[in-house]
């Protein structure tokens, strides 16, 4: 009896588990550094500044679809550095609404679908996907 309960706890934590790697859209720490890489080619963007913050990494999709949103704060000085030496934000003109800009990158690097970066003060989103 008590190698059933065990074999069923060991399934109920595996179902979890493949649940929250595969359909969730919580990025799991090993996961953490190919999101943010996938992300930053699929956009054609600079690596994130070294004292930026990261305080948001999401994922979604499925097998075939793949979308990371990656929100991070540093100052504005090293945003503006960031900007220029991204191969598809610094010729890009954006478009600006209640002080935040918005850059649409379509298609992406990589023949991905693209997305978009927002800035709003210290603050930058940026949302990509691949199809």
């Amino acid at each position: 009896m008590k190698r059933y309960k065990i074999f069923y706890f060991l399934i109920l934590v595996a179902m979890l588990f493949f649940y929250l790697n595969y359909f969730s859209s919580y990025v799991m720490p090993w996961q953490k550094e190919e999101a943010i890489r996938a992300a930053l080619l699929w956009g054609g963007l600079k690596e994130i500044p070294k004292n930026a913050k990261i305080i948001n990494l999401e994922k979604h999709g499925s097998s075939f679809t793949k979308q990371y949103i990656i929100e991070f704060v540093s100052s504005k000085h090293e945003i503006e550095k960031w900007i220029r030496e991204s191969k598809r934000l610094k010729n890009n003109i954006p478009e600006v609404r209640l002080k935040i800009k918005t850059y649409y990158i379509n298609p992406g690097e990589m023949h991905s679908y693209g997305g978009r970066v927002k800035i709003k003060q210290d603050t930058v989103s940026i949302n990509m996907s691949w199809s």
